[in-house]
C-alpha cells in the first residue's frame, strides 16, 4: 500500500495538470500515510533547497565577478550581463517559490485530513502546483547557465 500511495504522490507532484479530486472516503483511508510521506519529502526538499540554494549562489557570485573581470578589461559583452541579471531575477523567484512550496506542503501536512479531506486534498494540490513552479525555475536557470557558457564562449573566441 506504501509504494502505491507513493506512486500516487510522485504523481500528484510531477503532473502540472489539475487532476480530478478523488472521493472522500479513498483521501481519509490513505491520507495519514500520504501526510507521513509528505513529512518525509519536506526534510529531504529542504537540505535539497538548501545545496541546491548555495550552488546557485555561488554561480551568480561568478557571474557577477566574471562580468567584473570582462568589464574591467574592456571587454564588452552587455548578453553576459543581462544573462546575468536574468540568473538573479529567476534565483530570487525560486526562493521565494520554494517558500510557498514549503508553506503549502507544511498546510498539508497540519490539515486533519480524516475530519477534512477536502482541505487536505487542496492543500495537497496547491503543493504540486508550486512544486512545479519550482521544477521550471530550475529548469531555467541551468538553461541560463547553459546560456552563459555559450555565450562566454563566443565572446572570448572573438578576442583571438
Amino acid at each position: 500500500m506504501l509504494i502505491v500511495l507513493s506512486a500516487l504522490l510522485a504523481s500528484t507532484f510531477a503532473t502540472s495538470q489539475a487532476l480530478a479530486m478523488p472521493d472522500t472516503q479513498v483521501i481519509i483511508a490513505n491520507c495519514r500515510n500520504a501526510q507521513s510521506i509528505m513529512n518525509q519529502l519536506e526534510k529531504a526538499d529542504a537540505v535539497l533547497r538548501i545545496n541546491r540554494g548555495r550552488s546557485y549562489d555561488d554561480t551568480l557570485n561568478l557571474l557577477f565577478a566574471m562580468n567584473a573581470r570582462l568589464s574591467s578589461n574592456h571587454i564588452n559583452a552587455p548578453h553576459l550581463a543581462e544573462i546575468t541579471s536574468n540568473f538573479e531575477t529567476t534565483l530570487n523567484a525560486f526562493r521565494d517559490d520554494y517558500g510557498r512550496y514549503d508553506d503549502s506542503l507544511a498546510n498539508a501536512i497540519s490539515v486533519d485530513c480524516v475530519a477534512d479531506p477536502v482541505g487536505f486534498y487542496n492543500e495537497l494540490d496547491a503543493a504540486r502546483v508550486n512544486r512545479a513552479k519550482l521544477a521550471t525555475d530550475v529548469a531555467t536557470l541551468n538553461q541560463l547557465i547553459d546560456d552563459y557558457r555559450t555565450t562566454f564562449n563566443t565572446v572570448i573566441g572573438g578576442q583571438s
